[in-house]
């Protein structure tokens, strides 16, 4: 019995030992198989990459400045209108509102006149009387002076003629008594005149301090008016932007004012710069005068240019002689622009005369007949290849009709 145990036992360890032995067997064989039927990678020489460009060819010129800045308007002339009699106001104009605009000279409010009026009969009654009294004291003196005749012709002894025998100190009483009934006279009408508030230039009215039967006393607010022929814009320009302004041009320099929250353009021209600089921005103040802001009476402007609206002024400055004008877009990282020399990428420091907003204008560092990289380049490189739009279309019509 344990010899048919020993025999059966014997196989099953045959078949053990050759399980492992499969196993490599045929990972070897799949090894093989897949390392001679691998792909084989081709090298291959890679192809340089060629960047199609937009270009602009410089030209060499000369070149307006325009200065950009932002400003205030305010008003030119602004006053405040005060009473110069007492009283209570009898009547104001229809254009007594504010935004109200008034001619120079037209009645602004009145105020009651009658106690002016009774003043100005009681200043002629009293210069009628001194005018009388004057009379009769030349008559006096006239008979005076023929008593002292008569009175040296009777007199053995020389009579003198004093100023008291002939009457002069009375005659120049009665005289300046004349004189301050005139002035009293005058007065009374000036307060009477002062009762009729009339605007001092063609105005607009900002604020209205009274209305009808308000009671008003001597040297009280009436209303703030501002001046409608000129009014300022205030613009804030660097010292740099300054320096191209030329404020001796024949009339001002131009400027072209908009409006930063409304619509609506302006023609101005500088003024005067302020004296001093912005104390918390160190920057100057630039004074522009815009006539006629709000158009005249008769035909009103359109668009309205508003009392401390904020705008944007471009102030025309000085000629920027031999410079080469490029778009702003041109202008790269630290003052560097992109050159299409012989297809191939030159980055290139240049020195700026002036830039604004939308252009640059370039002193030195760029020639004339030069190509200039208008195309935006992921990753320039010093000497990268590059192809013009232009060539490039070519190259793609030429090969279209080889085919």
């Amino acid at each position: 019995m344990s010899e048919n145990k020993a025999n059966s036992s014997f196989p099953a360890k045959v078949g053990k030992a050759l399980v492992p032995l499969v196993l490599i067997i045929a990972g070897g064989a799949a090894w093989s198989y897949f390392k001679t039927t691998a792909p084989v990678m081709q090298r291959s020489t890679p192809q340089r990459k060629v960047a199609v460009v937009d270009v602009q060819t410089a030209s060499l010129g000369n070149a307006r400045a325009v200065v950009s800045a932002m400003g205030t308007v305010v008003a030119a002339r602004e006053v405040t209108l005060k009473a110069q009699v007492s009283g209570v106001v009898q009547s104001v104009a229809d254009a007594y509102v504010p935004g109200g605009r008034i001619a120079k000279g037209a009645e602004l409010l009145s105020l009651d006149p009658a106690d002016y009026q009774v003043a100005v009969k009681k200043a002629q009654s009293t210069l009628a009387d001194a005018k009388a009294a004057l009379a009769i004291e030349q008559g006096s003196q006239n008979i005076a002076r023929e008593e002292l005749r008569l009175l040296s012709e009777l007199s053995a002894e020389t009579v003198a003629e004093t100023d008291l025998a002939l009457r002069k100190p009375q005659l120049q009483q009665a005289q300046a008594t004349v004189a301050s009934a005139e002035a009293d006279l005058r007065q009374a009408m000036l307060d009477l005149n002062r009762t009729v508030v009339r605007a001092p230039f063609n105005a607009m009215i900002v604020e209205r301090d009274v209305n009808v039967g308000t009671y008003v006393g001597e040297q009280e607010s009436l209303a703030t008016l501002v001046g409608t022929d000129t009014f300022w814009v205030e613009a804030v320009v660097s010292l740099e932007q300054l320096a191209l302004i030329d404020l001796n041009h024949p009339g001002g320099c131009p400027v072209t004012i908009r409006s930063q929250a409304g619509q609506g353009q302006w023609a101005g021209k500088v003024v005067q710069v302020a004296g001093k600089l912005n104390d918390s921005s160190r920057m100057a103040t630039v004074i522009i005068a815009v006539q006629n802001p709000l158009g005249t009476m008769a035909k009103p402007a359109a668009s309205r240019l508003m009392i401390d609206d904020y705008v944007y002024a471009d102030i025309t400055g000085r000629e920027l002689n031999d410079v080469i004008e490029l778009p702003r877009a041109a202008l790269q990282d630290d003052d560097t622009v992109w050159i299409n020399s012989d297809n191939t990428l030159d980055i290139r420091k240049v020195t700026l005369a002036w830039k604004s907003t939308d252009k640059v204008y370039i002193k030195s560092g760029l020639t004339a007949g030069e190509q200039v990289v208008m195309s935006n380049l992921a990753t320039p490189v010093q000497g990268m290849a590059l192809k013009r739009v232009d060539d490039a279309a070519e190259s793609a019509a030429d090969a279209t009709a080889g085919e």
